[in-house]
Parts: structure tokens; sequence; C-alpha cells
């Protein structure tokens, strides 16, 4: 098992322990402190009256309702339960697993206003492996997670759904089973479980993950393919790289050559003049979408260090503001989309060449082209995949609607 602590900085290493449940997450007392010492901070404003959002007013455009002392902690409880009204497939296991413990992450900054029993309480669900039951479709981007955040916290409060193992079973019953309380939530605790970018975030590291095993996979694939292809290693050449500034692309080209080392009829100089551009362009398109993930991994990690939910609890003041919104993580997913359609698009070209019976290969590398069809219909497919990614890459952040009565404006 993984050993890690609230406090320290993770890399996508640890986030990849985390969605395998084989990290255990130390509450450690730094983060514990920084959180009571946030609690504190917010009782202190709360007890001279003022009205802040989201502790003692409505929630969007009910912002101006004043909510009396007596009703705060059913406002927090109120909140999670008509908030909890996502729909379409659930999550999977990997993807909960990172919501969970990335939510305590941001909580465990001390910026909240919670109690460390929430952040306990997170962890635990982790721990036991009791993973809520929460849909993909919901959220807006913005305002937080809200539906899907709200589906996965009810279970803290010992209701909805929760998986364990292959059951879905009632929270209350599985908290039981494993020695877990539920929790009574206090002002402002359900809104900052629930105002937060988690479920962005979890979604983009898990994809993240997934990208560095398609790059791999991409240059093994891509230099079996132009051996195949009886290709040139001459694009592969360092000196190509070290005159053009982009590191991607010598990465890729460095990694090919590993992975052609030995081979015989991989060289510099060979019968066909030039290869197609999906051979040789192969650092260069493999490379930007390798750089984009890289950068992409950059944004998701500053992210998980990061506080998201709103108001912001410092020592002196209570401030409204914007951090929920998933812009900057918007933007980045839309570029990993592209990054996944051209490794994707650049293979099926690969695949389309290694069917046309050039260079010694058999017309769709059949044995007895004519009666057989060989991997003709194989290209049919990986076509298919192309387009459809195609299609996916367009950009979602620059969609908006209305919502909220016109208080949420730009979602």
């Amino acid at each position: 098992m993984k050993q890690l602590t609230l406090s320290q900085a993770w890399q996508l290493e640890d986030w990849a322990t985390i969605a395998s449940g084989i990290a255990t997450i130390d509450f450690d007392k730094e983060s514990r402190h920084r959180v009571q010492q946030s609690h504190s901070n917010m009782l202190k404003v709360l007890n001279q009256g003022q009205a802040v959002y989201g502790i003692n007013t409505g929630f969007g455009s009910l912002c101006t309702t004043a909510i009396p002392h007596e009703e705060l902690q059913d406002l927090q409880v109120n909140l999670l339960r008509s908030h909890a009204a996502g729909t379409g497939p659930n999550s999977n296991d990997a993807i909960v697993r990172l919501m969970l413990v990335a939510k305590a992450k941001s909580l465990a900054q001390g910026f909240s206003g919670i109690r460390p029993v929430l952040i306990d309480q997170l962890l635990a669900l982790y721990h036991a492996d009791v993973l809520p039951v929460v849909p993909q479709i919901g959220s807006l981007g913005a305002s937080g997670d809200l539906a899907p955040l709200s589906h996965l916290c009810l279970p803290l409060i010992g209701e909805s759904k929760v998986n364990v193992g292959t059951e879905i079973m009632d929270a209350s019953k599985a908290l039981s089973q494993v020695g877990i309380s539920p929790i009574v939530l206090e002002a402002k605790e359900g809104l900052a479980l629930i105002n937060g970018t988690q479920f962005m975030l979890a979604n983009g590291l898990y994809v993240a993950m997934e990208a560095q095993r398609v790059s791999y996979w991409a240059d093994l694939i891509g230099s079996a393919s132009a051996l195949a292809y009886e290709g040139s290693s001459a694009p592969f050449q360092p000196g190509i790289h070290q005159v053009r500034k982009q590191a991607g692309q010598a990465f890729v080209a460095n990694r090919v050559l590993e992975f052609t080392l030995g081979a015989a009829d991989f060289q510099v100089a060979t019968k066909h003049v030039q290869d197609p551009y999906s051979f040789r362009c192969m650092p260069q398109v493999h490379g930007a979408s390798n750089d984009a993930w890289l950068h992409i991994e950059k944004i998701l990690l500053d992210e998980g260090e990061s506080v998201t939910d709103n108001p912001t609890v410092f020592e002196d003041a209570i401030l409204s503001a914007g951090n929920f919104h998933g812009q900057p993580l918007a933007m980045a997913m839309d570029y990993g989309k592209l990054a996944l359609a051209e490794w994707g698009s650049i293979s099926e070209r690969r695949i389309n060449q290694l069917m046309l019976g050039k260079r010694g290969l058999p017309p769709f590398l059949a044995a007895n082209a004519g009666t057989e069809s060989g991997y003709m219909i194989l290209q049919y497919s990986a076509a298919a995949l192309v387009s459809r990614s195609k299609q996916r890459s367009v950009p979602a952040s620059t969609d908006s609607i209305d919502s909220s009565a016109g208080q949420e404006d730009h979602v």
C-alpha cells in the first residue's frame, strides 16, 4: 500500500494508487490544525451575525433569503438532498475513489470552515471501499460539481446509495456494516462538500492516467508499423529534433529508436525515397499530443492542491468569489480531447497504408487476397472510431447555459 498524507503535494502516480484503492491517506496533524483553525474563524464571523452566503442565506438566486439560526443545520442537509439530481450511467469505482480523496484534500487546505470530522468521514469511506453511487450527468462545470458531489456526500450522513464490492445498497446499511456512524452537518458544511471541482478533477485525472498508456502504445505500435512498412529511420534521428525546439517530438523520436534498436532493416537509407506523413511525421504529431497531456497533467495536479469551494474562509473575513468555476479544467480537457483524437487519427492512417498492398505487403495483409479479405474491415472499424473521436473533440468549454434564474449566468 502507498502511504500518502493530505499535506503532501501529490503526483499523477500517487493519484493512480488512489484510483486503484491501494493507497492509505493520513489526515496529518498539520492539515488537521489548519482545518480546525478555519472552522473557528468561520464560527467567529457567524457569531457576529453577519449575512454570509451559503452559511445563513439561501443558495444561487435565493442568496438574499436570510436563514434563521435554528434552521442552519436543515439548510445544509436540504442542500445535499435537493442537489442530488444527477442522471445517466454511474461513475466507475476509480472515479469515485478519486472524488472522495480529492474532496478531502481540498477541504484539508484549511479555507472551508468545516470541522475535521468531515474529512475523517470522507477518508473512512475511501479506506473501507464504500463507494457512493455517483451519476455521470448533472454538472454544468461551474458553481462546483453540485449534483455529482451531492450524490458523493449524501452517504456521509447515511443517505442515498453506495457500492460495496459488486452490490449496491443503502448507505445507512453499508455504514453500519463497516462501523462508520453517520455525521450531522453543521453550518456551511453541506455547501463546502458539494461546491468544488472534484468530479471534473477526478475524471480528468483518470483520463490523464489513460493518456499515459495511450502515449506509450501509440509510439510502440507506430514503431512496429514503420518496421513492417519498410520505413526509414531518418525522421527519428536526433539531429532532426535538435534543430526544432519541441521537447515532445524529441521524446517520441528517441522512444521509437529505443523500440527499434537492433532492427537491421530500420535504416536511414532505404529503397524508398520518402515515407508517408503518418510514418515520417510520427514524432511531430505524437509529440504534440504528448506535450499537450504534460501541460494538462500540471493543470490537474495544481487543481488537486487547490481550494475550490465558496465562500472562502480567511482569518479575518469570509469572501464569496468563484473558485468553483471549472473553466481551467474544461479548457485543459478540451485540449486533451484534441490530443487523443490526433493519436487515433494518425494511427488509422498507418493502418490504411499497411492495407494498400505496397512495399512487399499483400493487399489487406491477406494470405490469399480475393478469396480472403484480410484486415479490410479492421480499417473500417478504425475509421469509424476516428470519426467518433473527431466528433467528440469539439470544444465543450465554450458552451454555456444561464442557470439559477440568471444568478449563474456563465457556466
